[in-house]
């Protein structure tokens, strides 16, 4: 059973998927909750997500984050993800250095506002 709780919205005014997770994430949660966003991303034709993991916490190695992006990355080209971490987490770095390894337009942000913004001027 799933100790992840994922909150999805959609902003049409800024043409943007926002997304809330909290609780505690197994990789295969990770894996299992971006297959949700980006499928309901695709249904809204945006291809910008800002997704809010200050609340979230890992319950998975380090050694798991290759795994997690190497399952994710298809289902991530061709987005815009801004992801609000806070500052708590050197797996939300980890994923985020692997993430432009595979070149996923990702970064990840301190503030709500900041991520926005970055997505506000993505083309």
């Amino acid at each position: 059973m799933s100790d992840i709780i994922t909150s999805i919205s959609y902003d049409e005014s800024l043409h943007l998927v926002l997304v809330k997770l909290t609780g505690t994430a197994s990789s295969t949660d990770v894996i299992r909750n971006y297959d949700v966003i980006t499928r309901y991303a695709h249904a809204r034709q945006c291809q910008k997500l800002l997704i809010d993991v200050t609340e979230l916490r890992h319950r998975y190695a380090a050694v798991e984050v290759i795994d997690v992006i190497l399952a994710i990355k298809d289902k991530l080209a061709g987005f815009h993800v801004a992801r609000v971490v806070g500052f708590d987490g050197y797996l939300h770095d980890l994923l985020l250095q692997n993430a432009k390894r595979f070149s996923l337009n990702a970064e990840n942000f301190e503030c709500f506002k900041k991520a926005k913004n970055w997505l506000e001027k993505a083309a």
